[in-house]
């Protein structure tokens, strides 16, 4: 006996993409019975369903195919029963299947990130971070900030890629990435060109403004209730990216950088999650995963020795295996003893400067260099302190100011991640940036003294450490 015909909305009847958007039209009519609306507005189905506005009239209008595990939000939030929301399941996918020209149905979407690195290692509690801050995303509760800092070399675009792969889900209308090259061997991108390269991403048909504040106001207009996620990668500073920042509630930035980003933490509200080496049983793992496990579990004493020779930087591990690898017959302990004779010409990479862990070290001092010479002198001058580690005593010795006045430089390369705090009072840099340390006032030494202000610059030539 066949069922009978129903009156309102029947997914069952969908075929086409325009059957899909009638039959939704009906469900919101059903849904709003025994109020005064006609049927439930695009504005309350979108607080419902926790959809940006403009991303669900595309759905419900046909413009865009809505994602499955939308229409099941879309419908649930709509009342439909368990047995109706199984029917809306089964005509998403006959209509997936069977429809022979849908309507934009994945172009209207920018997806940009880098791909995946293979072999990613580690990072959970990194990860646990960014998931919190995605859960954060609301109308009205202000902009979801991340500010992921760190070192040179530990792997900050590599985490935030991989996140942004992971949580695709979390934000149906795409994902922005753009390298702002802040800490780079090119000029960092200015604000005006970031703006219409992000404005060309979300509407690549349209011309991009040239003025700049009008370029600024269409970047904040096309991402008006679109729930996106933007990642501004490799920041100079907080100035380098507040001009970036979406003026809608409904988006979540994510932004890396070697600077602390202060200035965006205190202002703009953004969370702060700091990126440091691997833990020891991490590196092992990633250095297990790049060249056999069964390697490091043969030589677990070597595998160690160069964990540490690489500080437990990702990028140095990565190239330490591509090296070891790349030599027949080297043993782990042999690589040990190279790496750790001179682990800056050992990890050159072969001549990529974007991974030659000297290149990316000197991306970071030359910066701190050009925008306070003393601060940079530290650095090189207590590279080789005899214990490992110094004081803001040992500082204001080295370069011969008052203690008060070494505090505040110690506090600049620490907001620049080329010191760590050890205990109260005293710091530490890592092995490479040691090595790289010594390197540049082994430099700075051997050139012929030029007076005070030559002495006082602490700014070696560095064209051996590019």
């Amino acid at each position: 006996m066949p069922e009978p015909t129903r009156t309102g909305p029947d997914p069952r009847r969908i075929r086409r993409q325009p059957e899909l958007a009638r039959e939704l039209d009906l469900l919101r009519i059903r849904a709003a019975a025994g109020t005064r609306k006609a049927k439930v507005t695009v504005h309350d189905l979108a607080q419902l369903a926790g959809l940006p506005r403009s991303t669900l009239h595309s759905y419900l209008t046909g413009q865009t195919l809505v994602p499955s595990a939308v229409l099941d939000r879309i419908v649930i939030a709509l009342g439909a029963s368990k047995t109706e929301q199984r029917e809306w399941s089964e005509a998403w996918y006959r209509l997936h299947t069977t429809d022979p020209a849908p309507v934009a149905r994945t172009a209207a979407l920018p997806f940009v990130p880098p791909a995946r690195i293979r072999g990613f290692t580690g990072r959970a509690n990194e990860f646990a971070r960014l998931d919190g801050l995605a859960g954060e995303v609301s109308p009205r509760a202000g902009l979801v900030i991340a500010a992921v800092c760190g070192g040179p070399g530990t792997g900050k675009t590599a985490l935030v890629t991989q996140w942004a792969h992971r949580c695709g889900e979390r934000f149906p209308d795409g994902c922005l990435y753009l390298d702002l090259r802040g800490y780079d061997q090119d000029p960092a991108m200015p604000a005006a060109d970031a703006l219409a390269t992000l404005v060309g991403m979300l509407a690549p048909d349209d011309a991009v403004p040239a003025d700049i504040g009008v370029r600024a106001a269409r970047y904040r207009s096309l991402l008006a209730d679109r729930r996106m996620l933007v990642v501004l990668d490799n920041a100079v500073d907080s100035g380098h990216v507040r001009p970036l920042l979406p003026g809608t509630d409904s988006c979540m930035v994510v932004v890396t950088s070697r600077d602390r980003l202060g200035g965006l933490v205190a202002r703009d509200g953004a969370r702060r999650i700091e990126v440091g080496a691997l833990p020891q049983p991490d590196a092992l793992e990633l250095l297990g995963t790049l060249f056999g496990a069964e390697r490091v579990a043969a030589e677990p004493a070597a595998a160690v020795a160069i964990a540490e020779s690489c500080a437990g930087l990702p990028l140095a591990l990565r190239v330490a295996a591509e090296r070891i690898q790349g030599r027949a017959g080297l043993s782990l302990m042999e690589a040990a003893v190279e790496i750790g004779d001179g682990p800056l010409d050992w990890l050159a990479a072969g001549g990529d400067a974007r991974t030659d862990l000297r290149a990316v070290l000197c991306w970071s001092y030359h910066r701190l260099a050009a925008s306070d010479p003393l601060a940079a002198m530290v650095f090189q001058q207590l590279g080789g302190a005899p214990a490992g580690s110094f004081t803001p005593v040992d500082a204001a010795r080295a370069v011969g100011v008052p203690v008060v006045r070494a505090r505040c430089l110690i506090d600049v390369l620490e907001r620049a991640h080329l010191v760590e705090p050890l205990s109260p009072g005293r710091y530490r840099m890592h092995e490479l940036l040691r090595a790289y340390a010594t390197e540049l006032a082994i430099d700075f030494d051997s050139r012929p003294v030029r007076g005070d202000a030559g002495t006082r610059t602490g700014i070696p030539s560095g064209s051996g450490h590019m």
